[in-house]
């Protein structure tokens, strides 16, 4: 995990579920969100993520696009498909090695409001929660910087508040 000079404002008071089948992974996000003053909790598939987000409710998801068994995007499909009280239009990061356009484009179709490619810049993260989670004036992540251009996509919001047809 990478670190920049300048940090953006913290997750702080956001709930994260983070996904990932490598411990390492788990653990290095969960701890350095968690020093940031957010409350995260970490599963290592799909399965348990889904069953997460129902009970949990978290105000948003950074999920590993290549997981083993059942893929990230196999998730957020599932996810997309519940209704909203379950979770079903719970904000989403891709957090992934694959980096190509067509991949983050794929990433941004399957259902997830950004992408941040991995090896993880923190400051690029924490950019991308604050931008997913929908900066609030007066909110605990006022003032933040805007995600970078590649990690984000401005229609993804409305995506997720649009009625189903």
């Amino acid at each position: 995990m990478s670190r920049n000079t300048v940090s953006p404002p913290a997750p702080s008071n956001l709930r994260l579920l983070i996904v990932d089948d490598d411990p390492a992974t788990r653990t290095l996000l969960a701890e350095a969100l968690e020093v940031r003053g957010a409350s995260v909790r970490a599963t290592a598939n799909a399965r348990d993520a889904q069953q997460t987000l129902v009970a949990w409710h978290p105000d948003l998801m950074i999920s590993d696009v290549g997981m083993a068994r059942e893929s990230g995007y196999q998730l957020i499909r599932r996810v997309r498909h519940l209704p909203p009280e379950q979770g079903g239009r719970t904000p989403a990061i891709a957090c992934t090695g694959y980096a190509r356009p067509e991949d983050r484009a794929r990433a941004m179709r399957e259902g997830f409001d950004a992408v941040v490619a991995k090896p993880v810049d923190l400051d690029v993260l924490v950019a991308a929660i604050a931008h997913v989670a929908g900066v609030r004036e007066a909110g605990p992540l006022a003032g933040a910087a805007p995600v970078p251009e590649a990690c984000g996509d401005a229609d993804a919001a409305s995506r997720r508040s649009a009625p189903d047809s």
